[in-house]
Formats: structure tokens, sequence, C-alpha cells
């Protein structure tokens, strides 16, 4: 999107207050049915997870795309 068009959004996001968890390393996964493999939006998230080393994906994963 456009980013005049969500920059009030962006503005008002809150940064959460997690005193227990000072951050760190943060695990992601996708698992979907084989039947119904992610669509354009999914498999473009998925892959940015696996670009950047975030993601925990299996065999059932991207190369079922």
């Amino acid at each position: 999107m456009p980013l005049p068009l969500i920059q009030p959004d962006l503005a008002a996001l809150l940064r959460l207050s997690m005193p227990d968890h000072k951050g760190g390393i943060y695990r992601f996964g996708g698992i979907w049915r084989r039947d119904t493999p992610p669509g354009p939006a999914a498999a473009w998230l998925l892959n940015q997870f696996l670009m950047l080393g975030a993601a925990d994906i299996e065999e059932a994963g991207l190369s079922d795309i």
C-alpha cells in the first residue's frame, strides 16, 4: 500500500511493554495443507521469513508451492 495511505495507522501503533522479555530471536513457522498451498501473499511472506533465516520451513513447506 502507498505509505501516505497507511502513515496515520503506522503512527498510531503502540510498542508493547514486555518487561519479562527484552527481545531476542523469535521463531516463525509455516504450516499448511498439501491440497491447499499458500496463496501469493502467504508464499511471499514465507519466502521473506526464509530469506531472513527466521523461518522453520519443513519438508511440506515452500517446495510444495
